[in-house]
């Protein structure tokens, strides 16, 4: 009978360490890079929000500031730095070509995206990036007006 015990307790022992332990042998889940979360994905327009002297004035996609023929074009941004805009299914303009492309480059510690870098060149602040949600945002003063904007972004 005390052996019987003895195996029992030994048994169960082992099915606690098997069961209760993790695997040691695996590795660390690391957490991707600005780069990995930007890169190699379509990302269609999903909002936009417009706002004067801190008053909003448009949010969503109104088609009187952001036509439907802007509404399913297609952004892609590659490691290379280029980037490319398709049109989409549906072109404002028949004879455009269905792609274009420009420069991109990440700015200021990564917080913000330049595009087309030079003196004229347009930069954004990144709100959000998490491979997933790209939110890139702006302000500006015009005329004594603070405009500000947002441009939020889905991967598809």
């Amino acid at each position: 009978m005390k052996n019987q015990k003895s195996v029992l307790i030994v048994l169960f022992a082992s099915i606690l360490s098997f069961s209760s332990c993790k695997d040691d042998d695996e590795a660390p889940e690391i957490p991707q890079t600005n780069t990995e979360k930007l890169c190699g994905k379509n990302f269609i327009i999903t909002d936009f929000t417009l706002k004067i002297n801190g008053a909003t004035i448009m949010t969503g996609l109104d088609t009187a500031f952001y036509p439907l023929c802007e509404q399913d074009d297609i952004f892609r941004y590659e490691t290379n730095g280029i980037a490319t805009i398709n049109d989409g299914a549906t072109k404002c303009d028949p004879s455009d070509p269905q792609t274009e492309t420009t420069t991109w480059a990440f700015y200021d510690s990564e917080t913000k995206i330049i595009f087309e870098a030079g003196p004229d060149a347009d930069t954004n602040d990144i709100i959000t990036n998490d491979g997933t949600v790209l939110i890139l945002g702006g302000r500006e003063i015009e005329m004594g007006d603070t405009i500000e904007y947002t441009q939020t972004y889905r991967a598809q």
